[in-house]
């Protein structure tokens, strides 16, 4: 198996390539700062050893969420049709994205993690719509950017960007799957999700107040404290 070399450190520094209200106001709140990790890179010899640790450790949580070990472990051969992806900070190679019908956003969110505190969800998951097709099964977003690119943005306008570039905003799933795997991305920024609404016209979001929680809010702002997620791809078995 031929894998791309990246530069990635997770959120224990490894080498490895709150109480929101759903009307939950942008102006509000920033997050704290973060201090940066350096970057290294891995050795030619070592990416794909790098890449199976990747994966291994999102499915450990993906498998604990879904708890379909068979069908999470299936999508690891997905890895030799990544292609060319984005090195640089705020970029994952790939990001699990469990899927299931009794998987509700509040079973998410208590996957999510950070400095001891549980998540927790503010949205009704029948008022939640995503805007692309989605698979239905377990997939692979592939090439995913956190945000940070992306901050001081309104969500309209990168989700604008996106379409140009051929990418997708993220969605629901996928930015709680990506914070479930890399909490402390929501010490650095917060995360908008265009890739979903919110009851038709408000933008899911991930912050932190009391701890990560997932909101929505009302309006389409520019907040240098909130950045928009995004993929290049979506892989999944089959498809």
């Amino acid at each position: 198996m031929m894998f791309k070399l990246w530069n990635i450190v997770d959120s224990q520094g490894m080498d490895v390539l709150g109480y929101f209200q759903p009307f939950f106001s942008k102006n509000q709140q920033k997050p704290a700062p973060r201090k940066e990790g350096l970057p290294m890179t891995i050795a030619p010899n070592t990416a794909a050893a790098a890449l199976k640790k990747l994966f291994d450790r999102q499915a450990e949580q993906a498998i604990a969420l879904s708890g379909d070990e068979a069908g999470i472990k299936a999508l690891y051969p997905l890895l030799e049709r990544i292609g060319k992806v984005t090195e640089g900070a705020g970029r994952i190679p790939f990001v699990i994205v469990a899927q299931g019908a009794n998987l509700t956003l509040s079973m998410r969110m208590e996957k999510v993690v950070l400095d001891g505190k549980t998540g927790a969800s503010y949205l009704a998951d029948n008022r939640v719509t995503d805007l692309d097709d989605i698979p239905q099964g377990h997939y692979l977003a592939i090439d995913v950017e956190d945000g940070r690119a992306m901050r001081n943005t309104k969500p309209s306008v990168a989700l604008a960007q996106f379409k140009r570039a051929k990418r997708f905003g993220g969605t629901v799933n996928e930015g709680i799957s990506t914070v479930t795997y890399e909490p402390e991305i929501l010490l650095h920024h917060y995360v908008d999700l265009p890739g979903s609404l919110y009851d038709g016209d408000r933008v899911p979001c991930l912050g932190v107040v009391d701890g990560p929680e997932l909101f929505a809010d009302w309006s389409d702002d520019a907040n240098p404290s909130f950045g928009s997620l995004s993929c290049g791809s979506r892989l999944t078995l089959g498809g």
